[in-house]
């Protein structure tokens, strides 16, 4: 009997665009007899709801099954290489270049479950938990994610996600920021990578949201992450296991995109 459709599950033309960029099973190995299409759903289900993995619904495969898919995936990269490749689809799907050569940093910090692993005071927002270094395009796809302990600062985090996105975007060139970037990140990205760091500062007097210019992106970027439970605040004990649930996001919203583009 076919279980009742979640609202987190891929349709059947997302599940066939993913599943072309999974890996295959090994050669010789014992055959494949689980559903892979319900394990990703299972997977996308988890990230959605923010549930534990033992509270998996009992309609999908066993909770194991779907998190060793999960953490393979993690280890191996799939999950990044995926997200990626789709970056690309997206990007020509919306008439863009595949690479993108602008973008957007910025950084949020989220408490941590009792049970994570590494945390810190963010002393500008009085919170003890981790710190998620976002990167995106102007569409506002994900690029890059780093999860460090929440004392981390911006600025001083910023020269490695930088270094990052100059390996693995070799076309971009421009790229927008907030105020705590302000110094070291504009000059170490001009001298080191011939980069120009723009820093978008609130307007004088400004007093609660504004949607200020370029910055905007990647706070709404952020605005999507966060509606999947499992990212509104951090659950893992390792930093890793956040960048892919992030990864995997951002791979639920393009394949939806991808989707509607046709």
């Amino acid at each position: 009997m076919r279980r009742q459709r979640y609202s987190s599950d891929l349709t059947r033309k997302q599940f066939k665009r993913l599943e072309a960029l999974l890996p295959v099973p090994k050669a010789g190995g014992r055959p494949r007899t689980i559903d892979l299409y319900e394990v990703m759903c299972a997977i996308f289900y988890v990230l959605k709801n923010g549930c534990a993995w033992r509270d998996l619904p009992h309609d999908f495969p066993v909770w194991q099954t779907v998190y060793s898919y999960f953490q393979r995936f993690q280890q191996d990269g799939t999950w990044e290489a995926v997200d990626r490749f789709l970056l690309r689809r997206t990007r020509i799907n919306a008439g863009r270049d595949p690479e993108p050569s602008a973008g957007s940093i910025d950084a949020q910090t989220v408490r941590c479950a009792p049970q994570a692993g590494i945390r810190g005071i963010d002393a500008g927002k009085k919170t003890n938990g981790r710190k998620r270094h976002i990167a995106v395009d102007t569409l506002g796809l994900l690029l890059l994610v780093m999860v460090t302990a929440g004392s981390v600062q911006d600025r001083a985090q910023a020269p490695i996600l930088l270094a990052l996105l100059a390996q693995r975007f070799p076309r971009l060139r421009h790229i927008w920021a907030d105020g705590g970037y302000t110094g070291h990140p504009v000059s170490w990205a001009k001298e080191v990578l011939n980069w120009t760091v723009k820093v978008v500062k609130k307007l004088a007097g400004q007093q609660g949201f504004v949607v200020l210019h370029r910055r905007w992106v990647v706070e709404r970027t952020i605005a999507w992450m966060t509606r999947c439970r499992r990212l509104s605040r951090d659950y893992e004990g390792l930093p890793q296991t956040t960048e892919a649930w992030f990864y995997l996001a951002n791979i639920r919203l393009m394949l939806r995109r991808l989707e509607l583009g046709g």
